[in-house]
């Protein structure tokens, strides 16, 4: 067994197609149908099931994949490592992060990280929470900023606290003209937005036994923050959200200051790669300085 095989069977499961893979690979496709058919060989069994659309993994190949990933990312870290001792700082990094960790913080920590780590590539996708989830269970990411409450479950490296806070239109006031109390909500409409929809303002509300009268969903902040500065409601948002509204909007504190604690969880802590741990030193100066 390779690892040469190994790699080309990941780029096949991954592109879903022998030609696609060729492509990235720079192989040609009988090469690749080589590789794949060498692996099912001593294996002994099929990993691919061919159609129209290209090629789908079999049952006996998805039970092997999770291995054969934990393989090529055990090598692309020794290989890091090697880089390293030798003064090489290159390798690659994959992080997921919510829009507004993307926006406030990760564009200037990404511009820094390059200048200091010309040599490590930075891949990183941008999606709410549940993608965030999924992306770390499948082996997608290395790392991703999430929240407490989203990582319970799992190893989770805390950053920062972002308080909720709640935005109004410029004509509301709450009772005591200084924060929102939760009397100050009940009845309200409440506008949320996917990145804030089931851990931050709804179990805010939970928790404090408040029902809003309407909720309206939305996809973008620009969409939320143009709702609220029309008086169609309010929103109960991270601190780091609000940062992007400036005008036509009052943002109140909330009283008892509840929070979100945003930090970093990895898909699998015991194989940290040093391109990732060289980030997420990157990321923690960042955050301290703030």
């Amino acid at each position: 067994m390779s690892l040469y095989s190994y790699k080309v069977f990941l780029e096949v499961v991954d592109s879903g197609s022998f030609v696609k893979a060729s492509e990235k690979l720079n192989l040609s496709p009988s090469a690749v149908s080589h590789a794949v058919k060498s692996l099912e060989n001593e294996f002994g069994f099929s990993l691919f099931s061919r159609n129209r659309a290209g090629a789908s993994v079999t049952s006996s190949g998805e039970r092997v994949l999770p291995y054969i990933r934990s393989l090529i990312k055990i090598q692309n870290n020794l290989e890091q490592e090697v880089n390293i001792i030798n003064n090489y700082d290159v390798g690659a990094v994959r992080i997921g992060l919510f829009s507004s960790v993307a926006s406030n913080w990760f564009i200037k920590i990404l511009h820094d990280f390059k200048e200091n780590n010309p040599g490590v590539d930075v891949i990183f996708q941008q999606g709410d929470y549940a993608d965030i989830i999924t992306w770390l269970k499948n082996g997608d990411v290395d790392m991703a900023f999430t929240t407490d409450e989203l990582a319970k479950d799992t190893n989770f490296l805390p950053l920062r606290e972002d308080p909720l806070i709640c935005v109004t239109s410029e004509e509301y006031v709450p009772s005591d003209g200084k924060q929102m109390a939760p009397s100050d909500l009940k009845g309200s409409s409440l506008i949320i937005n996917k990145e804030c929809e089931q851990y931050d303002a709804k179990s805010y509300l939970k928790e404090n036994g408040i029902h809003a009268d309407a909720y309206y969903e939305t996809v973008t902040h620009q969409t939320l923050f143009a709702m609220v500065r029309e008086g169609m409601g309010i929103c109960l948002i991270p601190e780091l959200v609000a940062n992007v509204a400036r005008e036509g909007v009052r943002k109140y504190p909330i009283k008892g200051r509840p929070s979100r604690i945003i930090g970093l969880t990895y898909s699998d802590p015991d194989t940290i790669s040093p391109a990732a741990k060289l980030l997420t030193e990157a990321i923690k100066k960042y955050v301290d300085q703030l």
